[in-house]
This record gives C-alpha cells, structure tokens and sequence, in this order.
C-alpha cells in the first residue's frame, strides 16, 4: 500500500493494491527489447563497415605508417540491466502478485467474520506487514514485498485458526453460566460466541435460554412449593409453562411424570371401586366397563386381572345357563345336531361341567344316528351293497331295541325300513335294438345284437352301451326306481365312422 492510499473504515474489507503486470507493462518490455536489437544490429552493421574499410579503403588513403586506433566500442550492457537479474527481479514480482491474491481474500474473510471484534490486535500487525509489503512493491524491491506479503499471509491464517479454539472457549462459559444460575454471564459469552460464528445453532440456542432463565428458575420454585403442599394441578402448570419456555428443562421433565403418576393412581383406585360396587349390585356391563377402563390406565395389572376374572366368571355362569336350556330344548324336538352344538358350548366355557359331558355323549349318539338314516334316505341306491345293506338293518335293529325313538325318529325308521323292502323287488326292464348292435348292460353282462329283451333288474342306477362295426358306441345311462315302474330302453348304433 502507498503513504497517500485511502484506509478502509471497519466495515469495508482491507485492499492491498499493489502494481500487476498487466498488458502495458508487457508492451514496454517487448518494445524496450525491440530497441536493444535495433542498436545491436546497427552496432554490427558499424563493424562490418568499419572492417570492410580497414581492409580496402583505408591502405589506399592512409599512409601504412600511422595507422588509426580504432575507438573502444559502446555496448547496450552500458545502459541497459543484465537479463538475468532482470529476470530474477520480473520472478519476484510475479510471486509477490501470487501471495498477494489468497492474503487479500483471507482478508476480507476475516472481515465478513467481524474478526475486528473479537483479535483487532493481531489483524491490524498483518495489515501493516501488508502495507508494509506495498511500499516494498511500489519500490520495486520485489523480494522484500514478497517476504512481509507472506508474512502478514502466515499471521492472518493463524487468526482464521484461533477463532474455533476461542468460539468453543465461549460455549463452555456459557453452558457453565447457565448451570450455575448465572444468565448475565451466560448471554456475554454466548453473545461473544455468535460473534465469533454468527450461524452457531449451539450458541443461538444458548443465548435464547440465557434470556429466560431467571424467569424458568421462578417457574420451577413456584412448582416445587406447590408440589409440597400437594396442590399437583397448580404444580403441573408451572412446570408446564417452564417448558414452553425451556423445551428440554430437565427438572420440569421429570416432575411431570411423576405428578401424572400420583393422578392416574388416583383414578385407577376410583375405576377399581366403581367395578367392585356395579359387581356387587349385579350389574355385569357397568362393572365390566369400570374394569376396562382401570385396565387401560394400568395395562398387565393383577388387580384388574382378578376383577375381570370375577366378571368373566359371573358372565360365564348365566352363559352356561343359556346353552343348557337351549341344548334341552333342542333335545324335546329332536333338533340333535343343534343340542350337541349347545353342550360343546357349555363344555367350551367349563370343560369340567357334568351335565353338560353328559348331555354332549347322549346327543353325540343320537346325532349320528339322525345322520346315518337322513343319508340313507337321500341315497336309497346304496343299498345295492350287500354291506351297506347290512349295516342298515343293523342299526334299525339298534334303534329300535336301545332307543325309546321320537316321533321324527320313528318316521325316519319306517322310512329305511321300507327302503330295505323295496330294494330288493327286481323291476322289468324292456330293452330293444335294431338286431345289429351289440349291447352290453353293466353289472349285469353282454347281451349280444338284439331286437327286444326283457329282463328284471333291482332299483338303481344303470349303464347301457351298443357296439356295431362302423358305427359309433352308444351309451345309456338309466334308472331303475322303487316305485316298481317298468323301463322301456333302445339302444341303436346309427351314425357312422
């Protein structure tokens, strides 16, 4: 910098302008060297002359005994620099130009970070190496200005370097502050350490508590004197309010918890007597209800298991009822299948219930046989079967000798039994052909081509099939029925291969 250069205020960021070597500067040294090859040609082009004279001219002109001494000759060496150090010089400045750019920009960083506030001392000695630096420059004398460019370089970079070490000195005298009660203290040094970082989240958040803290400590012994005179309500909004203030108060968020506890105790203690009272006056859904709700206040609580089992146990007892009325009725009516769905639902709510394991194997029975006798009836035809057959005459034989049978009992044995009778009154099946198709009765056997063929059959379901040479199968399903009505069948192959 030079004597007569404006000084930044405060505000604005320090600039140390020093020359550049810029276009013109490149111009003049690219004609000052065209110049020197000028003189030195023309320096070259004297002596050639001058030896061309001195070789044929002169003996002519001048006598051979006085010859002429020549004049020392001058040499752009007497005027001009060495290259070389001319060289050096132009090196130096160009590396004083490169220090000089990242010393400008740190600089200004430091500015941006109001370092005047917070080590003005150290950033002001850098400035002046700086300007120092500028003087030496505008002197020409390069390498000076190089070395205090760098040295005020070195000096800023250590100041960029200290402000973390003094931004962490801060927080921790303010988180100290704050601990001991101490907000004056605490919002000075988190005040200093937003200065120092004016983004900090810590110290932002540090400096907000800093500026409620008397008002939180107020709040917390407005809540502990209330507590103590067991005014919970009035304790509880005082710790709420210091936790609007304070989010994550830690005192404020343990004391709330516990007066939420000492609450809940309360109304669980109400819910419970409310259950045993309803319980007692025989009142299952209103006692059930006030258990239900203690449950939800204290979820695995034996007291409440206990209730409710008394609860379920009432509950249960008048269920058992229900289903032993309604398994005996259904008995009456001989609904067996609904009266054993009623004794397993009593069974199912105490498996230790007599009455009702009597009443399952009792109904169980009768049910199999309702069952076995509803199937028969649906499926006469199985009757065919010689063991099917049996079995059936066996359990009429069963029914009728164990059982004291009801009316819709009754009706279903006379029913089979009749079927038993029936099934075995063959019926005549009339079959007729064209005396060419071979027919074949299953179960019964092949009858060959013919042209009408009587026969008896029992009731039941029957297949015929016709084959001739040429002609596609034929087959006949057909029915033989209990009513004893004869069956008129044709089988004819017409359509050919």
């Amino acid at each position: 910098m030079t004597p007569d250069s404006k000084q930044p205020s405060p505000s604005e960021p320090l600039r140390f302008e020093s020359p550049l070597l810029g276009a013109g500067d490149q111009l003049q040294h690219q004609q000052k060297q065209k110049s020197n090859n000028t003189v030195l040609w023309g320096i070259f082009a004297l002596l050639l002359l001058l030896t061309i004279g001195v070789l044929f001219v002169l003996p002519r002109v001048m006598q051979p005994e006085a010859p002429p001494v020549a004049a020392p000759a001058t040499t752009p060496a007497d005027t001009e620099p060495a290259p070389f150090d001319e060289a050096k010089r132009l090196q130096a400045r160009q590396q004083a130009q490169e220090v000089l750019q990242p010393l400008l920009e740190l600089q200004e960083t430091l500015q941006e970070q109001q370092v005047l506030l917070w080590d003005a001392d150290a950033f002001n000695k850098a400035s002046e190496q700086a300007k120092a630096g500028d003087k030496a420059y505008s002197s020409l004398q390069y390498e000076q200005a190089l070395n205090l460019y760098q040295q005020a370089y070195s000096a800023l970079q250590a100041i960029s370097e200290g402000r973390l070490p003094k931004l962490n000195e801060q927080l921790s005298l303010g988180a100290a502050a704050i601990t001991a009660g101490d907000s004056k203290s605490a919002e000075a040094a988190f005040t200093q350490a937003l200065v120092l970082d004016a983004n900090n989240a810590e110290a932002s958040k540090g400096l907000a508590y800093a500026k409620v803290l008397d008002q939180v400590l107020a709040l917390l012994a407005e809540a502990e004197q209330l507590q103590a005179a067991n005014d919970f309500d009035g304790a509880r909004s005082k710790y709420q309010a210091v936790l609007q203030l304070d989010s994550g108060n830690a005192v404020a968020t343990a004391a709330l918890p516990q007066l939420n506890t000492t609450q809940a105790n309360a109304n669980f203690a109400t819910a419970m007597s409310r259950g045993f009272a309803a319980l007692q006056a025989g009142n299952i859904n209103a006692a059930n209800a006030a258990f239900k709700q203690a449950e939800a206040m204290r979820p695995g609580s034996s007291e409440v298991k206990a209730a409710l089992q008394q609860v379920s146990d009432q509950v249960a007892l008048g269920t058992i009822a229900t289903h032993i009325n309604t398994a005996q009725a259904a008995e009456a009516s001989e609904a067996w299948g609904n009266a054993l769905a009623a004794w397993n639902a009593a069974l199912g709510i105490d498996p230790n219930l007599v009455t009702a394991q009597e009443g399952q194997r009792r109904t169980n029975s009768r049910n199999n046989l309702d069952k076995f006798l509803l199937d028969t009836l649906a499926n006469p035809y199985r009757l065919n079967d010689s063991a099917a057959y049996a079995q059936t005459q066996k359990v009429l034989q069963d029914a009728t000798i164990l059982l004291s049978p009801g009316p819709k009992l009754q009706q279903q044995l006379t029913e089979v039994q009749n079927l038993l009778t029936r099934i075995k009154i063959p019926v005549t099946v009339i079959l007729q052909s064209d005396g060419l198709t071979a027919v074949t009765l299953y179960g019964v056997g092949p009858l060959g081509a013919l042209t009408s063929h009587n026969l008896d059959l029992l009731p039941g379901r029957y297949v015929a099939v016709g084959v001739r040479p040429g002609y596609r199968d034929v087959r006949k399903e057909f029915e033989v029925s209990l009513d004893g009505t004869a069956v008129q069948l044709t089988i004819i192959c017409s359509e050919t291969i």
